[in-house]
């Protein structure tokens, strides 16, 4: 509907006309032009293969007196013995006279009928021209009879006197009748060419006249185009005062002016609206602004806050706790749920001072050179002496697939943050799993993102809730009934390891038992 809209709107038919009129005068011209240069190469060929003609009759003729000079020397030299055999020399000479003869009876029958000759493009000779080339045919005849009958066929006969009474004037004729056709196909081949000159001069003319008024055309359809150009450019400086003279007519121009001074008298009102409406949101930004620094003040406040008691708790606990009575078993009680609760209060306070780093871009990373497997092993058995005093049903076993010594898994990272990362999954794991295995493994990767080692931490617990495992990795992606939590681990983990340059995911276990998360790091080159 769109396309046959075009073709039936007003202006697009008129221009339509002009540019199929300009193709179709172009076209023309161009397939006329092309027809008589074609035709110019054409004769300039019959004009070269004419020309080989006197070429080829030389040759002929120098073969000739090689044949004839030959067979004197063989005379002479048997007069000694008349059983003397030919010389290979003296054979060869009626061979060669026979192919250039039939060299020249090509070129001659190739220049009337055309062809593919010595690698040109011929085409046949055109009729006006036949006489011309009858009378060299003739002649070739009489030449070739001529050194057929008397050098050919009589052989140790032939002489000098044979080749300037008979051979040679026939020879210089057919050349000469060559000569004339090479000058009649030149005479032709001029007029061709200034005919060629000619229409090309009335055709480069024609064309400027024709684009002449067509240009005109064009301009007068498209003037209105061009008042509304300069001034939709007034527009753009910022001048809205401004309206187009309208046109006569129900073309799309005269619609196009009308709804051109529509829109200008509808943007000056939008901007007037505009304008007060952009006051009133950058107030309300201004007020959306202040609340936002005022939320991210009151958090880092705030956990500072918590942080400083912590320290206290925690230290003045573990301090009464190995101080105390040894028959005191309700005290030991009570000074671990403290200090269990000041662990959670700590960990709380870091996880808020990390988001809050992390948004800010505050949080810096402290690199160093270490041993990633030492590492793992070290935290691995710290953390297998904790839960064997909560749980017996759950073992933590570490199993490096590294082929190479563990000493060249070497990574450059923040030792700590990296430890960090490894004793909550592993905290998480345990959290989640009653009984079995968990396992870390450590492997490397030089398959998709170049040399990098990824850590696996595999659990049998009860698996990552479907609704929770699109957006695992978020902020505050938790559900109550599955252990609480705040729902910051996760996310501060992923950002760690992403500014680490690694990645982080999760995935529940085939087999439908437990999860594994998995980590990636560079490693040291």
């Amino acid at each position: 509907m769109h396309f046959l809209k075009t073709i039936y709107s007003k202006i697009a038919l008129k221009i339509g006309i002009i540019i199929i009129i300009q193709i179709a005068f172009i076209i023309t011209s161009f397939g006329i032009l092309s027809y008589y240069q074609s035709q110019g190469t054409h004769l300039g060929n019959s004009i070269n293969i004419a020309g080989k003609n006197r070429f080829l009759t030389s040759n002929l003729m120098f073969q000739v007196s090689e044949h004839l000079l030959e067979e004197a020397k063989t005379t002479a030299s048997t007069t000694t013995t008349a059983a003397a055999a030919p010389t290979a020399t003296t054979s060869s000479y009626p061979s060669k006279i026979d192919s250039a003869a039939k060299q020249l009876e090509l070129n001659i029958l190739g220049l009337k009928q055309g062809g593919k000759i010595s690698g040109i493009d011929l085409k046949p000779l055109p009729s006006q021209f036949s006489s011309y080339w009858n009378t060299i045919y003739q002649k070739w005849v009489l030449l070739k009879t001529a050194i057929t009958n008397n050098i050919l066929s009589k052989p140790n006969e032939g002489n000098s006197t044979i080749i300037t009474k008979i051979v040679e004037p026939k020879a210089a004729s057919l050349i000469d009748s060559s000569n004339l056709l090479v000058t009649q196909l030149g005479e032709y081949a001029k007029n061709e060419s200034q005919t060629l000159i000619l229409l090309e001069t009335i055709f480069a003319v024609a064309n400027i006249a024709v684009s002449a008024v067509i240009l005109y055309i064009v301009v007068r359809i498209l003037k209105p185009i061009f008042e509304l150009n300069k001034a939709m450019l007034k527009v753009k400086k910022g001048n809205l005062e401004v309206s187009v003279k309208q046109r006569k007519g129900n073309d799309e121009l005269s619609t196009l002016t009308e709804s051109f001074n529509s829109m200008v008298d509808s943007i000056r009102n939008y901007i007037i609206t505009q304008n007060d409406l952009t006051g009133k949101l950058k107030e309300s930004y201004g007020q959306i602004e202040q609340t936002q620094k005022t939320q991210k003040e009151f958090i880092d406040v705030a956990a500072h806050e918590l942080r400083a008691p912590i320290q206290p708790i925690l230290g003045l606990s573990q301090l009464l706790r190995s101080k105390k009575r040894a028959n005191s078993e309700h005290d030991d009680e009570l000074l671990d749920i403290i200090v269990r609760n000041a662990s959670r209060l700590q960990h709380l306070t870091e996880d808020i001072l990390d988001v809050s780093r992390i948004e800010s871009h505050l949080m810096q990373l402290r690199k160093e050179v270490f041993n990633l497997n030492k590492a793992i092993s070290k935290t691995v058995e710290d953390y297998t002496i904790q839960i064997q005093d909560v749980s017996s049903n759950v073992k933590l076993l570490y199993d490096s697939r590294v082929e190479d010594d563990n000493d060249d898994l070497v990574i450059e990272a923040d030792k700590h943050r990296i430890i960090q990362v490894i004793s909550n999954l592993l905290s998480n794991s345990f959290k989640f799993t009653q009984e079995g295995i968990i396992l870390v493994t450590t492997r490397k990767d030089n398959t998709n993102s170049g040399n990098q080692v990824i850590v696996s931490v595999k659990d049998t617990g009860t698996g990552i809730d479907p609704e929770i495992l699109p957006r695992l990795f978020t902020k505050f992606a938790t559900k109550s009934n599955r252990g609480g939590g705040t729902g910051l681990g996760l996310y501060i983990y992923k950002n760690i390891i992403e500014a680490h340059g690694g990645r982080i995911w999760a995935e529940n276990n085939i087999d439908s038992k437990g999860a594994t998360f998995s980590f990636s790091l560079p490693i040291s080159s």
